[in-house]
């Protein structure tokens, strides 16, 4: 007599022996690695039938590294890549999800090296706050800070600037909604791209390695998704570059990095539709009047503090206050030229600068000047 087969759970029953098929809770979507989730439908995850299911209403639990990753599962179905379909709240939680797995994911390294390090005050680090979820954590831009200087994590500037650009973003978006740059969609998705890129390999080089072989083993099918959504918008983000290949090619010399989405499509000396002169960004339709182009490109490309540093400067040659010394075209990426960006005048980046004899503070003297602007502007009579 043969003995009758086991009968499987009606979920189990209805899927493949597949240790990485993904469905969700109505049985309506299948996904395999590589493939996008879509946002807002629950699933259920199935490596064995019978085995490590997701059910909705389970016990919430999401350790770093696993709430890291699901952060940019998130991201990944936000955006689907080279389509008009992008809704601004797609938009909003591509940020704001990118912003949020990051932050996990460098904190999960800076746990590594030590707890009290994830602490705003790392001296006052108590291990019960940490347990409980109620102590008060380091910055974005102060964790990157102590992975370089104290855990010896190689981050470049680049990478750096890109995190704390993120992170003025989510706060931005957070508290006053979606506009400006963070509600445009190529701009998001260029932005996307160069962070995700970013965390896949802080992943592999600083996390993994500290997993057991199990614990890869249950975040590799994640990991492959992961991978397959930045594959699609950077294909999508190269695709539109080599279309504006040709079109970029006469105006190289007036041409920066874009403060929005980082890419070398900043035209200065274009008109609006009166005439007046904006630079431009041909990728993501960025546009600003001259002054407030120089102001963004030294905050977000050059990464200077406008309450300290010396921002945009006067132009000898149309007069304006918009020449910004230490700017790079895309006529030769590693020169650094003085360029305005009212006229796109190119001139040679000179070491001119001087301490203001009132605040000490470097400044670019013209004329009969005696002092910086800042110190010129300053009413004596309220202090």
């Amino acid at each position: 007599m043969t003995e009758p087969t086991p009968k499987l759970p009606p979920l189990a029953a209805a899927l493949p022996h597949n240790p990485s098929v993904m469905i969700d809770v109505h049985g309506a979507h299948v996904a395999v690695p590589g493939a996008l989730r879509r946002p807002g439908v629950a699933q259920q995850r199935v490596y064995d039938p019978g085995r490590i299911v997701e059910h909705p209403g389970s016990e919430v639990h999401f350790p770093p590294i696993a709430n890291g990753l699901d952060f940019l599962l998130s991201v990944v179905e936000h955006l689907e890549a080279g389509t008009e379909r992008v809704s601004a709240r797609d938009l909003k939680y591509a940020v704001l999800h990118l912003a949020a797995g990051a932050e996990v994911l460098l904190k999960a390294r800076l746990k590594l090296e030590h707890w009290a390090l994830v602490f705003k005050e790392p001296a006052k680090a108590r291990l019960s706050e940490l347990e409980d979820g109620t102590l008060s954590s380091c910055t974005p831009s102060e964790a990157v800070q102590r992975l370089r200087d104290i855990a010896r994590v190689p981050i470049s500037e680049q990478n750096a600037r890109a995190l704390d650009k993120l992170a003025k973003h989510r706060n931005a978006l957070t508290h006053y909604g979606l506009s400006g740059s963070a509600a445009n969609a190529r701009a998001v998705e260029s932005q996307t791209a160069e962070v995700l890129d970013f965390l896949i390999g802080f992943l592999d080089d600083e996390l993994f390695p500290q997993l057991s072989d199990e614990e890869r083993d249950g975040v590799e099918v994640e990991m492959e998704r992961i991978r397959g959504g930045l594959q699609q918008i950077k294909a999508f983000v190269n695709k539109r570059l080599q279309r504006l290949n040709c079109e970029l090619a006469p105006v190289m010399d007036r041409t920066t990095q874009c403060p929005a989405c980082d890419n070398w499509t900043y035209v200065a000396g274009e008109r609006d539709l009166r005439g007046s002169p904006m630079t431009v960004c041909r990728f993501c339709g960025r546009d600003d009047e001259p002054s407030a182009a120089a102001h963004m490109y030294c905050l977000h490309v050059l990464g200077l503090n406008p309450f300290g540093d010396l921002m945009a400067e006067y132009c000898s040659a149309c007069g304006d206050v918009a020449l910004v010394a230490g700017a790079r075209t895309a006529a030769d990426q590693n020169a650094p030229v003085e360029f305005c960006f009212q006229c796109a005048a190119v001139m040679p980046d000179t070491p001119a600068r001087v301490p203001c004899r009132l605040c000490g503070q470097p400044w670019r003297p013209y004329g009969d000047q005696p002092a910086c602007d800042s110190c010129l502007h300053v009413d004596y009579e309220t202090l």
